[in-house]
């Protein structure tokens, strides 16, 4: 499937909106871009772009990948399903924008050449919909973390019990010399 075109072929479009409906291989580039990244799917994508005022593309997709990514504790390959929706509006180089016409949170890119490139926007989209912990089924399920002979793995939720637990039955030695100082002997 196409995603890259020249300007002046997209003003063809310009009274009816360009469908895109199809698949593309990121794979090597999104691998390329991020090692933790074991094998994806080809990308599908669903939705339109709309040519308006000859200067302005609005890119409206629905993007959906399967990427395999390491389990975050045993570093087991998982498949990961991503559904991510992707909205930006591109205008031409040197077209004046009206702040009015856009919402705070809308993106608008103002294109370098006469030419619109979704790869690299498409590859930005799906890297940042990674996400930052992945489980296999079996880790979900059970409660055991790995260990070594020298360490292990805990929950943050235990951690956080374990520190509170170690603070509250020892006293800082950092203090151990301010202990004294307020005492009613002192007054």
């Amino acid at each position: 499937m196409k995603i890259k075109w020249a300007l002046n072929e997209l003003k063809k479009f310009k009274d009816d909106p360009l469908t895109l409906n199809g698949e593309v291989d990121l794979k090597d580039s999104l691998v390329e871009r991020n090692s933790i990244i074991i094998d994806a799917s080809p990308l599908s994508m669903d939705g339109i772009l709309v040519v308006e005022k000859t200067d302005e593309f609005l890119v409206d997709l629905n993007l959906t990948i399967s990427l395999t990514l390491p389990s975050s504790r045993s570093l087991e390959p998982v498949k990961v399903d991503l559904r991510i929706p992707f909205s930006e509006t591109y205008i031409a180089a040197g077209t004046i924008v009206d702040s009015e016409k856009y919402g705070e949170d809308e993106i608008v890119v103002e294109l370098e050449a006469d030419m619109l490139d979704l790869r690299k926007p498409l590859e930005d989209a799906i890297l940042t919909a990674i996400p930052t912990q992945v489980f296999t089924e079996e880790e979900l399920a059970s409660e055991d973390m790995p260990s070594g002979s020298d360490w292990k793995v805990v929950s943050e939720g235990a951690y956080g019990d374990g520190v509170r637990e170690r603070l509250s039955e020892e006293e800082d030695p950092r203090f151990a010399a301010l202990k004294g100082f307020f005492s009613e002997e002192n007054e």
